[in-house]
């Protein structure tokens, strides 16, 4: 079951008020395999359940990456564990669900500093 799901329509307004959803959720190699076997069925299992006429499209920005570590999705990696940070969007006022998908190491988690456009508490610019 993939982990660390955030709606981030529930957790900002002016998100929540636009006419589509946006989550995050990140998957282990195994996972965003069984994603790319069935994604309806993993999405319905993290609580996004889409119309049949809506449909789901799929962007993995590093796939070489991803499947040389992994062979070819089949395999842990042999150096350290592997994170597939997804995030989705859409289905609302809009037909399509699309699911950016991006591997990293476990290891690069916490590690980079990052410049935030607004502070934590603030909901937007």
């Amino acid at each position: 079951m993939p982990s660390k799901i955030v709606d981030l329509s529930a957790r900002s307004q002016v998100i929540r008020d636009e006419p589509w959803h946006l989550h995050f959720w990140e998957s282990t190699p195994e996972e965003a395999l069984a994603y790319l076997r069935d994604p309806r069925a993993t999405l319905k299992r993290i609580g996004i359940d889409l119309p049949d006429e809506c449909r789901v499209e799929t962007v993995i920005t590093n796939h070489d990456w991803l499947s040389a570590r992994t062979r070819g999705l089949t395999a842990a990696s042999d150096n350290g564990p592997i994170v597939v940070c997804n995030v989705g969007g859409g289905n609302v006022a809009i037909n399509f669900y699309r699911v950016t998908m991006y591997a990293h190491s476990e290891s690069e988690v916490g590690k980079f500093e990052k410049s935030l456009l607004h502070s934590p508490d603030q909901e937007s610019m």
